[in-house]
């Protein structure tokens, strides 16, 4: 059932592979959740989960970068979707994350690589020939969506017009931009309540049982607890009239499209490509590196946590509190370092230091090309960031507490008081 805003014709082919992405991967990491995904990825619950979500408290006053450099914004599947895209479109496994002198890399990264690039040529492939074989698009609402990739739903009613009545036998749809589904058959009738009346209203509108309104249908218990059961306190007739005006469906009929689900699907593809990649390579693709030390299924935390505990305000000390926030405090300790003048200008009253200092997290946060969920000491668990300068930041692993600035590797570091 196509929802209000949505064209009154289908889309048609050519299908674009970026407008598909985001839309391919939500489905398999929530069908992952509510097990209702035909593979097992491999992928923990909790780690699904937090690629979904989105940032809790995301600031409209913080630009965040388009591309694949940077912390990755909320929610993280986007920016992974983002980038497996590039990599289906180049033919090969793209890392967005950059080596930092002297942080090792996993000595196996490059013969995991190898396989990761098979692994994309041949499902990047197979999904695009995919899509180019789809002829329309249409969009439906929950509950039919499920009860089409369930397989229970199997007609999809639609006003004939439009593209609409250019669907025929064999012709391949795509439903909501990731379910493939074949027509099998396509029947004309004057109204929705007539083709209600031919056809199986369980094979049309699975779960109503009257066609006509006024009339109180019984809920059906059979489906999911997730399918709203609001949608079952109508009739079917009632169902079609939310979409289409009365009027319209005299005037032009309706059409009965038959369906039935392929075994190959574009999400089942991005799924064995989402699989074969497991943390280590979906890690890579989110900009995270892998050295001594690194949580192998840590996700970086929301921009918003980490401009939270940078922006607060530095703890009281002897003489009083201080207005300067966490991060200015510790940008005072780091500005005269880089006789480059990296870090810039540190002056003015706190509030100008706090405001320039907001500027400095800004950069590296948007700019970061190398990223790392690691244990070190004295502080365990963190989340560092560097430039490819080798400049950076560090917080602990939930960005709950920013733990101070870095500067670039040198030797003797400590005895030299990093003075560069």
């Amino acid at each position: 059932m196509e929802e209000a805003s949505q064209p009154s014709s289908p889309g048609v082919s050519p299908v674009k592979l970026s407008d598909c992405m985001e839309h391919l991967l939500h489905l398999i990491l929530s069908s992952s959740l509510n097990d209702t995904l035909e593979i097992d990825l491999g992928l923990s619950k909790s780690y699904c989960s937090n690629l979904l979500i989105p940032d809790p408290a995301h600031s409209t006053n913080f630009n965040v970068s388009d591309g694949l450099v940077g912390v990755p914004p909320y929610p993280l599947y986007t920016r992974l979707a983002s980038a497996l895209h590039h990599c289906i479109s180049s033919g090969t496994f793209v890392r967005t994350s950059h080596a930092v002198v002297p942080f090792e890399e996993d000595g196996l990264l490059e013969e995991r690589k190898d396989g990761w690039n098979k692994l994309i040529l041949d499902k990047g492939n197979e999904l695009v020939n995919m899509l180019k074989a789809v002829k329309f698009q249409l969009h439906v609402q929950e509950p039919f969506f499920s009860q089409l990739k369930a397989g229970v739903k199997t007609i999809e009613g639609r006003c004939a017009v439009g593209d609409y009545e250019r669907i025929q036998s064999g012709d391949l749809l795509l439903f909501n931009k990731c379910l493939l589904l074949e027509v099998q058959d396509v029947e004309r009738y004057t109204s929705f309540s007539a083709m209600l009346e031919a056809k199986s209203l369980e094979r049309v509108l699975p779960g109503i049982k009257t066609i006509e309104q006024g009339r109180t249908p019984k809920p059906c218990s059979s489906y999911p607890s997730q399918i709203p059961m609001s949608v079952y306190l109508f009739s079917g007739a009632q169902i079609y009239h939310n979409f289409y005006a009365e009027e319209k469906e005299k005037l032009n009929g309706v059409v009965a499209i038959c369906v039935t689900k392929l075994v190959s699907q574009p999400y089942i593809t991005v799924a064995n490509i989402v699989s074969g990649l497991s943390y280590e390579g979906i890690a890579n693709l989110l900009g995270l590196v892998h050295t001594v030390g690194t949580v192998g299924d840590a996700l970086p935390p929301p921009i918003s946590a980490l401009l939270s505990s940078f922006l607060i305000p530095h703890k009281a000390t002897v003489r009083g509190s201080s207005a300067l926030s966490e991060g200015a405090r510790a940008l005072a300790k780091h500005v005269n370092r880089a006789s480059n003048g990296w870090w810039g200008s540190f002056d003015g009253n706190d509030s100008n230091k706090n405001r320039l200092a907001l500027g400095v997290i800004s950069h590296l946060v948007t700019h970061s090309s190398w990223i790392n969920i690691h244990y070190i000491q004295p502080d365990g668990c963190i989340l560092e960031i560097r430039v490819a300068e080798g400049y950076g930041a560090r917080w602990s692993k939930d960005g709950s507490k920013f733990i101070g600035f870095v500067e670039p590797h040198m030797t003797d570091g400590h005895l030299k008081r990093w003075m560069h």
